[in-house]
This record gives C-alpha cells, sequence and structure tokens, in this order.
C-alpha cells in the first residue's frame, strides 16, 4: 500500500507533460493489464493519467484560444508595477491570469480594465500566466471580491513592513508576502551564489517555522494537541493565501497541512507519502508548473530530505555538536544532494559553499519572520527583525565574497539529470557500496557532460532586443562580436555561453562604441575568462571607459586593431576588413562609420558582420578589396538595417542569400528601415529579424542552413 500514492503522484506529473490522446491509450493498456494481473493499482494510476492530462488540457494557459485582433479586458491587479510602464499581473480575467504592459500607474487590488493584443509567451506559461497583454488602461476602480481582499492584505504588510531598513524589509516581503522585486539585484545574486534563494520566497522553511510558532502559542494558551493542530492547519492555509498561494508555498501548505493532521489523529507525520499527496495537488493545480524550475527544485529538495538527512544526522552522532546544530547540518547536505544538478541546469552554477551559508541561515529564518509578523502588528519589534535580517544578510554577503564561491557550469543534459535522480534513489533505499559508486559516476556526468555537436562551428545571432551581439562557435572556442545592451550580458550572453559548454573566450570585439553593441561585456567578462577584447582604439570616455576598466579588473588585455587583423576560432577565421589606418571624416555619422567590419569564414559558409556601418564605410569597403573578399552568404546589416546602411552598389559586391538584422520588437527607432529592406528584397535576398525569428543559428556544415530559436 506505501507504493500507491508515490505511484498515483508518478502518473499524475506523467499525464500533465503527455496529450490527452497519449495518456488515453496508455491507460487503456494499463487498464487491460489490471484486468490481466488482477491488479487494482495499475487501473488506479491509468484513472490518474487521464485525469492529469485532461486537467492540463482544460486548465493550461497554453491550450487557450487567444483572439487576434484587439481586447477590452477587466481584472484585478494582484502585483503592482513599480512604475508607469513596468508589467503587472492581473487576475480573474476570461483569458486567465495575464501579464500586462500599458502606460499608466494602477494599484494593487484594483480593478482594471485594459485594451490591446494579446501575445503568447512560452516564459510566462509555468507562472500559470495565460498570455502578455500590450495595450493601454481604460478604466479604474476599486476591487472587490476574495481575489482584491488578499491583494489588500499583502499590500497593508509590505506598507507595515517599510519600517523596516532595506534590504531587510525585502528580505521579509518574499518570507510573508512572496515579493522578490525590491531585493536589489547585489543582494539577489549573494543568495544566488550562496544557495540561499530558498529564504527569499514563502516555501516550506517558512511555513515549517509558521506551523511551529501557532502550535506553540496555541498550546501555551491552554488548547489541546486536537485543537492546536487544526488551528495551526487554519493558520497556514491563511497564509499560503495571502502569500500569493505561489507553487513552493502550495506544495509546502500541502505537507505541512498532512503532518498537522497526522498529529491531529496522534500518528507521525507521513513522510514520503505526504511528498506523493503534495505533489498530485500541486499537479492538479497548476498542471503547466511540472516542468518548471521551482517544481522540480521544490520536489527535488524535499524528497532528497527524506530520503538523506536521517543517515546523514546519524553518521554526525560521533561528533560533538549540538542536537539542533547537527539536524541543521543534515537537512542542509541532503538538499543539496537533491538539487545541485537542476541549479546548474536552471541557474548554470554551482555554490560550492551552500552547506555552510544554510547551516548559519535557516537557524535564524524562524525568528526573522516571528519579528516580522509582530513588526506588522507593532513597529516596536522592528529593531528585532532587522537583527535577525541582518544576520541572514551578513552571512550570505560573506560567504558570497568568498574565493571561488560561485562556479559557472555547463548545464547536464535531462537524461543525466535522471539518471543522477534515479541513483540517488537507490542510494536513498539501500545505502550500498555499488549504490554510492553510481551516483558518484552520474554526478561526473552532471558535471563534465557530453555536448553532441560541439565540435561544429556556428554562427549565432542572438535575440538580444535593440541591440546586436553575434557569436562564433567552433570546437569550444568562441568569438563574441559585439555584447549587446547591458541588461542582456547576464540575461542572454551569459547563459547562451555556458549552455554551448563555452567557459573561455578567444575574443570579444567591440564594432563600434555605441552601449547597445558593446554594455553587455562587462557582464561576460565578470562570468567567464576572456583572452582579450579588442576595440577600433577609440577614446575612453563615458561608457566606454567604464567597459574598458571593467576590462582591466577582470585582468583581460585590451587590442586596438583595425583592418588586416585576422585570428581563428576553432576552425573558424575571423578577419577584420575595416576600419583603416585613417578614420573616414565627414560622413553621416562618424562614429557609426567607423565600424570594426567582421568576416567570418568556416567551411561553406562566409558571413560580415558590420557593426553600425553606412554607406560610406560600405564605399570604402569596395574600393579596398576585390569582389571575391567581400563575397559573403549571410550580410549581418549594418546599423540594424538603417536607411543608410545596405546601398544598392554594396549589396551588388557582396550578393548575400540571407540578411540578418539584430533589432528589438516595436523599437522607437523604426528599425529595419522600409528602405534597406526594398533594397535587400530587389536584391532577391531572404531578411531575418531577431525581433521576428528570435535567435537566428547558422550551420556552417550545410552552406549556412538556418534554424531559429523564437523568443520567449
Amino acid at each position: 500500500m506505501r507504493l500507491w500514492l508515490p505511484a498515483l503522484a508518478a502518473a499524475c506529473i506523467a499525464g500533465s507533460l503527455m496529450p490527452p490522446p497519449w495518456a488515453l491509450g496508455f491507460a487503456l493498456a494499463l487498464a487491460a493489464a489490471a484486468r490481466y494481473g488482477r491488479r487494482t493499482i495499475l487501473f488506479a494510476v491509468g484513472v490518474a493519467l487521464v485525469v492529469a492530462a485532461f486537467d492540463t488540457a482544460w486548465r493550461d494557459p497554453a491550450v487557450r484560444a487567444l483572439p487576434h485582433g484587439l481586447v477590452t479586458v477587466s481584472g484585478i491587479v494582484v502585483e503592482a508595477p513599480e512604475g508607469e510602464r513596468t508589467a503587472f499581473t492581473l487576475a480573474r480575467t476570461a483569458f486567465g491570469t495575464l501579464e500586462v504592459r500599458a502606460h499608466g500607474s494602477v494599484r494593487a487590488a484594483e480593478h482594471v480594465t485594459v485594451r490591446g493584443r494579446l501575445l503568447r509567451s512560452a516564459r510566462l506559461r509555468t507562472r500559470g500566466v495565460a498570455a502578455l497583454l500590450d495595450g493601454r488602461i481604460v478604466t479604474r476602480e476599486q476591487g472587490q471580491g476574495a481575489t482584491a481582499i488578499a491583494t489588500r492584505v499583502r499590500a497593508w504588510v509590505r506598507l507595515r513592513l517599510e519600517t523596516l531598513p532595506q534590504p531587510a524589509a525585502a528580505l521579509l516581503d518574499g518570507a510573508m508576502v512572496g515579493e522578490r522585486g525590491a531585493l536589489d539585484a547585489d543582494a539577489a545574486a549573494a543568495f544566488s551564489e550562496t544557495g540561499t534563494t530558498h529564504v527569499l520566497v514563502t516555501a516550506g522553511l517558512h511555513l515549517g517555522a509558521f506551523a511551529a510558532l501557532l502550535l506553540i502559542a496555541c498550546e501555551a494558551l491552554g488548547a489541546g494537541r486536537i485543537a492546536a493542530s487544526l488551528l495551526a492547519l487554519l493558520g497556514v492555509a491563511l497564509f499560503v493565501t495571502f502569500s500569493g498561494a505561489h507553487l513552493p508555498a502550495v506544495r509546502a501548505g500541502v505537507m505541512a497541512a498532512c503532518a498537522l493532521i497526522a498529529r491531529a489523529g496522534g500518528r507521525a507525520p507521513l513522510g514520503p507519502e505526504a511528498i506523493a499527496v503534495a505533489a498530485i495537488v500541486v499537479t492538479l493545480w497548476e498542471p503547466w508548473s511540472t516542468g518548471s524550475a521551482s517544481f522540480l527544485l521544490s520536489f527535488s529538495c524535499v524528497g532528497a530530505i527524506a530520503l538523506f538527512a536521517s543517515p546523514i544526522a546519524r553518521s554526525l552522532e560521533g561528533l560533538r555538536m549540538p542536537h539542533l546544530l547537527r539536524e541543521g547540518v543534515a537537512l542542509t547536505l541532503a538538499t543539496q544532494i537533491g538539487v545541485w544538478p537542476l541549479q546548474a541546469a536552471f541557474f548554470l552554477q554551482l555554490a560550492p559553499y551552500a552547506p555552510l551559508a544554510n547551516a548559519l541561515v535557516v537557524p535564524m529564518v524562524a525568528p526573522a519572520l516571528g519579528f516580522g509578523m509582530l513588526t506588522v502588528a507593532n513597529p516596536l519589534f522592528a529593531p528585532l527583525a532587522a537583527l535577525a535580517c541582518g544576520w541572514i544578510l551578513g552571512v550570505v554577503r560573506a560567504i558570497s565574497a568568498l574565493p571561488y564561491a560561485h562556479l559557472v557550469a555547463t548545464p547536464p543534459p535531462w537524461w543525466a539529470i535522471a539518471v543522477y535522480d534515479a541513483t540517488a534513489l537507490w542510494l536513498g533505499l539501500r545505502r550500498t557500496r555499488t549504490a554510492l559508486a553510481c551516483v558518484l559516476a552520474a554526478a561526473a556526468l552532471c558535471l563534465w557532460p557530453p555536448r553532441p555537436g560541439a565540435g561544429d562551428t556556428r554562427i549565432v545571432a542572438l535575440d538580444v532586443g535593440q541591440g546586436q551581439a553575434v557569436a562564433v562557435l567552433s570546437r569550444g572556442h568562441a568569438t563574441m562580436v559585439d555584447g549587446a545592451p547591458a541588461q542582456q550580458g547576464p540575461r542572454t550572453l551569459v547563459p547562451s555561453l555556458v549552455r554551448a559548454g563555452i567557459h573561455r573566450v578567444d575574443a570579444l570585439v567591440v564594432s563600434h562604441p555605441h552601449e547597445d553593441h558593446f554594455a553587455g561585456f562587462s557582464a561576460l567578462m565578470a562570468a567567464l575568462r576572456v583572452d582579450r577584447l579588442i576595440d577600433g582604439g577609440w577614446s575612453a570616455h563615458g561608457a566606454f571607459g567604464a567597459l574598458l576598466r571593467d576590462a582591466e579588473a577582470a585582468r583581460v588585455p585590451v587590442a586596438h586593431l583595425r583592418a588586416g587583423a585576422a585570428w581563428r576560432t576553432g576552425d573558424a577565421e575571423v578577419a577584420i576588413l575595416a576600419p583603416f589606418a585613417q578614420p573616414l571624416r565627414n560622413t553621416h555619422d562618424d562614429v557609426d562609420n567607423d565600424s570594426l567590419i567582421v568576416r567570418v569564414r568556416a567551411a561553406n559558409c562566409t558571413a560580415l558582420i558590420m557593426g553600425d556601418a553606412e554607406s560610406e564605410e560600405e564605399r570604402a569597403l569596395i574600393d579596398a578589396y576585390p569582389p571575391d573578399e567581400l563575397r559573403a552568404d549571410v550580410l549581418v546589416v549594418g546599423h540594424h538595417g538603417s536607411g543608410y546602411s545596405s546601398s544598392a552598389a554594396f549589396l551588388a559586391i557582396v550578393r548575400p542569400r540571407i540578411a540578418i538584422a539584430s533589432v528589438g520588437l516595436r523599437n522607437p527607432y523604426g528599425l529595419p528601415s522600409p528602405q534597406a529592406l526594398a533594397r535587400l528584397r530587389a536584391a532577391g535576398v531572404r531578411v531575418l529579424l531577431t525581433s521576428r525569428e528570435g535567435t537566428i543559428t547558422l550551420d556552417t556544415a550545410h552552406e549556412c542552413a538556418v534554424q531559429t530559436t523564437l523568443p520567449a
């Protein structure tokens, strides 16, 4: 019977990931097997498969039909924006929960009407958001109903917590009402690098502490075991509701409910069965979440604790340490066993000091939460809450500053993580030397994953919004031509290279000193080893000067190169064709027309990357080189396809088959310009826009075959 709940949980998760016809087919096969083998569990598993599959098909925002034209949508603002153009979340609409981008200000708990267009977004699906609504606010009024009341309570709690200094207030915002946006970027990075991000969001740690505080308070006031357990259960349900009912909170709330019900009945907590019940409830409650980082990390964490915390604690009994400290160390070690491969897969990093950080931080979470709640009731408790939060923040910052606190990790493939999880489960159930050896082998597979296709040479135009970044990848080597706007460095450049297995970059090339072409390089130099930064020898002023200082701080040599320079990146030959020794003067834009123009040749593909070059620099190229030196299969057009670039004379010499324009969706500059597009199409060129196609990959082994990754 102990297998029933885990089997049903596994069936629900599998059903949520497959189309209903597949689930129905598997269910029929299981029903036939159950009849033949007289095993009721097989029939139950088949039913769970079908129920989960149809629940997902009915409730998943990704399968809802969306209108194509303008729509008018009304709902309750549950997460208010920080500014007038910041996105906010709108719940209780006719299309489900939406993320809204609209001009104007709104407040939490308001009933808002917005007119605009609905856009599907894969990025939003795992949060249960049906679509992105881009439009304008039509009306605003006070919201009514349970959703509005819960939102007002969260807003009131946040207002009361403002008596605390930052970032202590932001830390308790996340712990109590699920708001993480107010935490500054440096503090958030420190939590990420130390493996303590679970402290920032309402989850099992906070609900467990809250339930324990309620039990102590109720029993101190004279309530019996049953009454105290039921009152704590009610408190946990209210906490989950008013914190926003995010996935980790729902999972932890279900598990806490199982434990409290067992306690009320005089029984021990269910353990693995409670985890299975939580998995079933969460899967049916939020079927779109089963493949998300939150779901996988959450259940990997509690599963590892159930399997390994007690054995680790027993193995530490020989050490002279307090019981609570031993239990805390065991919990943190068990947690890391479960989550580190997923952290590498989702966040591209390993946190070697995570056990130490958690051992010092976790014991202070309950005091911080308790004093935070008392601060909401009475600001006199604010100094105690600030003291507890200060300990947490101080420990996290100190450990994140240690050497090698943050290790960049190539994400292991999902099959490698599955092998690791299977061997870890075997070790948790059997604890044999063979199982341990298999776990170590699987861990090595996750740390040094095989990279199929890593020897191929690819030219990748990254989707970086209104900016430009082109990566040349070959046999574990990389050259980056242009570095996108600053925010795209950690968001796009670093993840793209790390996911390709790149931890060292041959060269970063700045085509010209405009921020949308280089600012993201600062984050890349901070995260990865870079052999050199290449520029055209321009004056070190403003943001470009800051980039050169970042290069100096990262000990990256700077090379000032112009026409004639060349090097190899794996099997690719990279050459700078322009500018020449004497910069062009009195052009439409002298900075743009002093761009480094880079040619990449590999196998059966040649690409010409133009920076922001315009027609004057194009004419200089025509005058300086024979036509064969300028011919290219792919042209990354100059100045994002402005009307001053891609002249007819230049296109006649280059004769590209494909043109790529790196532009942002609905950018304010109207790029690419209609004139440039008309010239490209008149020349018979296939035009690809990163705003439309997303990231564009060219396979040089197959004559620049194009693959696109649609933007999220």
